[in-house]
């Protein structure tokens, strides 16, 4: 129904205690502080989606954890105010969808700040999500 409700980034993980690692990264996530290492689902939309240029180091924080996915541009499309930026990880652990497909993360930003980020499609980014929206199974939580 997320999906539905229009377009969405879905990254699979597992829920643990409070955390959800997701891709090579953590979100906090409280509300399911009572799982223990379950099946978890993050939704997250393409402007709730934070982009950076990607240096050594800048994905992980003061903590040693990884606060983004690395990801390379493959493709980007200014209309209007908005600029859609299509990402390929560079590191995945997720299966391609059903239809074969590589996983694809969809960002937007402004098209000015695209503009004064000077964006070149195949240079490597780091995207890192500001909000998402976390499922556990149910079912492992029994």
């Amino acid at each position: 129904v997320y999906g539905f409700l229009g377009d969405v980034n879905l990254f699979h993980g597992r829920a643990h205690e409070g955390l959800v690692h997701l891709e090579g990264m953590e979100l906090d996530s409280p509300e399911h502080s009572a799982a223990q290492n379950a099946k978890a689902f993050a939704y997250v939309r393409p402007h709730d989606l934070d982009v950076q240029r990607y240096t050594a180091g800048s994905n992980i924080d003061a903590d040693g954890q990884s606060r983004g996915i690395v990801a390379k541009l493959s493709r980007a499309i200014v209309v209007g105010p908005i600029a859609r930026l299509e990402l390929t990880p560079t590191e995945t652990n997720q299966p391609a969808d059903d239809n074969g497909k590589d996983n694809l993360i969809e960002a937007q930003i402004s098209a000015q700040q695209y503009q004064e980020m000077n964006l070149k499609e195949g240079e490597v980014l780091v995207v890192t999500p500001r909000r998402a929206r976390v499922f556990v199974d149910e079912g492992a939580l029994i």
